[in-house]
């Protein structure tokens, strides 16, 4: 067994196979720390000849919360390196497959980590969700992937209404590959890393390859649009998002969708209005951090 000592973000290879630990407590929130971590840890996986393939996991109570919203509106939260701009890709372009394997919590920038793996397993009881709208801004890489997991209808409705779902909910999607009992998530992906590893099996599936049903994508972003007219527009950010999940069915390519919504993300990033919940969110006392830096 090799293994690097690498807190917040452990690294650890049991013959062919290597594990990938978030280790942030209490809920592995994306810091700017955590976010390093795991660039070093996909890098040291990349060139381990001896890795086949790679898990990736949370330790404690989930998989991952999200980003840390301490850091919003400091420098911490622009700083290098970002999810979508450069774990994302890393994680995309590895040559051996990624297995998420996810316990407790999927939210925020976790599910949209765990969306760019090759593989996912997920315990039917963990909680599913991608609630930044709640903070004034948006999932940014989910409004693009979500719709080619789930559907363009499932997906505007669970980013607009920032709802947290039991992972079984999900069962009959892409989203996840496997869907299987409380605690058994990480023995899981170990079947199906090795699974992948002796039958020499180089397919890396990836979400963003999928393209968005356009049947009736017209109606159902009409229809979107004119309920939250109806509600008064409910939040800027729910707007906003609205049209970041259009762009997944109206540009010609994930990367022309995903530069028209990093262009309302980084707005709304801007905005007093994230500020001004950011705020709220500390006064209420909540644990856990919903969104991450892009």
């Amino acid at each position: 067994m090799a293994s690097i000592s690498a807190e917040p973000v452990r690294y650890v290879r049991a013959g062919d196979v290597a594990t990938i630990t978030i280790d942030y407590p209490p809920v592995n929130a994306l810091n700017v720390v955590v976010r390093a971590g795991l660039i070093q840890a996909f890098e040291r996986a990349r060139a381990d000849g001896h890795a086949k393939a790679v898990i990736l996991t949370g330790h404690g109570n989930g998989f991952c919360a999200g980003g840390d919203i301490r850091e919003f509106g400091t420098p911490a939260a622009a700083a290098p390196p970002g999810l979508s701009m450069h774990i994302h890709p890393l994680i995309e372009s590895m040559n051996k497959p990624v297995i998420a394997a996810i316990h407790g919590m999927a939210v925020g920038g976790g599910l949209e980590t765990a969306l760019v793996c090759h593989y996912r397993v997920v315990e039917a009881d963990a909680r599913i969700g991608l609630p930044e709208v709640g903070l004034a801004t948006i999932p940014l890489s989910g409004t693009q992937r979500m719709p080619r997991a789930v559907g363009l209808r499932r997906a505007i409705d669970m980013i607009l209404s920032a709802r947290i779902e039991r992972a079984a909910s999900f069962a009959g999607t892409v989203l996840f590959d496997r869907i299987v009992e409380p605690g058994q998530a990480l023995n899981s992906a170990r079947r199906v890393a090795h699974a992948l590893v002796e039958h020499n099996d180089l397919s890396l599936p990836l979400i963003r390859n999928l393209t968005v049903s356009r049947s009736h994508a017209t109606q159902v972003l009409a229809t979107a649009r004119a309920g939250l007219a109806a509600n008064g527009g409910n939040t800027h950010a729910r707007a906003q998002a609205l049209e970041a999940i259009a762009a997944s069915v109206e540009c010609i390519d994930f990367e022309a969708g995903m530069q028209s919504a990093r262009a309302i993300f980084d707005a709304l990033m801007t905005s007093d209005e994230v500020r001004i919940q950011r705020e709220r969110f500390f006064n209420q006392g909540s644990n856990g951090p919903p969104s991450g830096p892009d």
